[in-house]
This record gives structure tokens, sequence and C-alpha cells, in this order.
């Protein structure tokens, strides 16, 4: 064989080792795990690529808010859809109205209007047979006339009743102050076993404080109980 043929030959050999080393199982390997990561940095590539396209298209299509065009029509359709959100939140939240706090009116005095007001003085109850005039032991209260401002009236108010039914009693308001009995301040009871409510014609406080005293008398010195005995004032 000529020198030429063997260097041809030589070189063909040399060839096939590289040919032989590269194509052996561990480069083949190689060779496949290269080339899928070749190919997944392309897709992520593409998908990158797409997805801000995609964004770029949004921006561009979205149209540039300006005062004077007609966008602002969908600015008002916005403001409308949020002012009917806010009517629905504002029908279905309860309405809590606030009420005033109630006034202490005092144990003695009742409110009927904006400017009348009641006073009830009480006196009490108890007991008498006496075929005159007596107090009744306990039945008595103070009244100072000048503390109530604008008296429109003043009764004399009692509930009565005689155990035997039959038999009057009369009762009366004395200023014991002034040693006189209160004019019109008389009731007059025609017996009955039950109780019964009287009240007297209008009767008038002396100025200033007094000491006022329940009277009674019986027709028969039979027993006549006062249930209940009191002074009715209204003011203006």
């Amino acid at each position: 064989m000529e020198s030429g043929e063997l260097i041809e030959q030589s070189a063909r050999d040399n060839k096939f080792e590289f040919i032989k080393k590269i194509f052996s199982k561990q480069n083949l390997i190689f060779l496949i795990l290269f080339a899928i990561l070749i190919n997944l940095l392309y897709l992520d590539l593409i998908i990158a690529k797409g997805v801000n396209i995609k964004t770029i298209e949004k921006i561009i299509s979205a149209p540039a808010f300006d005062k004077s065009s007609e966008n602002t029509a969908c600015l008002n359709e916005c403001k409308e859809l949020i002012n009917k959100e806010i009517g629905k939140l504002n029908k279905s939240t309860p309405v809590i109205s606030s009420s005033p706090t109630p006034t202490k009116t005092p144990a003695s005095a009742q409110t009927t209007s904006s400017t009348t007001r009641e006073y009830y003085v009480p006196f009490g109850s108890g007991s008498g047979n006496s075929s005159d005039w007596k107090d009744l032991a306990g039945l008595q209260a103070s009244i100072d006339s000048n503390g109530y401002s604008s008296i429109k009236s003043v009764v004399f108010e009692v509930s009565l009743h005689v155990p035997t039914g039959n038999e009057t009693a009369s009762v009366r308001l004395y200023n014991s102050t002034d040693n006189h009995p209160v004019w019109n301040s008389e009731l007059t009871f025609n017996g009955n076993s039950s109780s019964v409510f009287m009240s007297s014609s209008p009767i008038s406080l002396d100025s200033g404080n007094k000491l006022y005293k329940v009277q009674i008398k019986t027709q028969l010195q039979y027993p006549a109980i006062v249930d209940q005995s009191r002074v009715h004032i209204t003011t203006n």
C-alpha cells in the first residue's frame, strides 16, 4: 500500500473514531438533553413574546381618558352604577331615629299640655264621728300658694264612705294658720258603704305658706272613713 493511501486510511479511521465517540451512549444522552433544553428555551421565548404582545395590544387599544371627549360618558355611567349600589346599601341599612330623653315629672305633678301642669298635695286618710267640725288627726299639709306660678284652679278632692251606710257626713278644708275654713271646700256625703269620690267647687288658697287641715262632722255620730284626701292645683 502506498503512503498516500495509508494517510487517507488513517484519516478515515480517525474520523470514524471521532464519530463513534460523538455517538457513544453518554454523549448521545447529553445531546438529547441539550436539544430538549434548547426547545424549552425556545418555547419560553415564544410564550413570553405572546404575553407581551397581548399586553401591548390591550394598552394600545384602551381608550385614553380625555375630559373633553365622549369618554366622559363612561365615567358618568360608572358614577351612576356606584350611586345605585350606595342607594341599595342605604335601603338595606335600618335607620335608627334618635328619640328625646324623657324628662322626669315630680311625683306630685302631672303635665297635661305644653303650658298646663297639675299638682296634687296629699293629706292622707282617717276617720271621725264628731257631731261638729273636728280636725282629723294627721290629715294636714303646708301649702305655699306663692310657690305656684299662674294658678288656674284649685279644688279639694275626697274619697269617703260610711260603714253603716245610713248617715250623712261632711268634710272641709281648714286654714289652721289663719283660723278659718277654706271657702267652697265643704263636701257633703249622703251615705254609702262603698267609697265615693267627691270634688269641691273651685277654692282659693290664701297667699303665702299656710297650714291646712281636713275637718269632718257626722249626722248620727257613726264613724265616717276618709279613704283619700288631697288638694288638686292646676297652673297655666
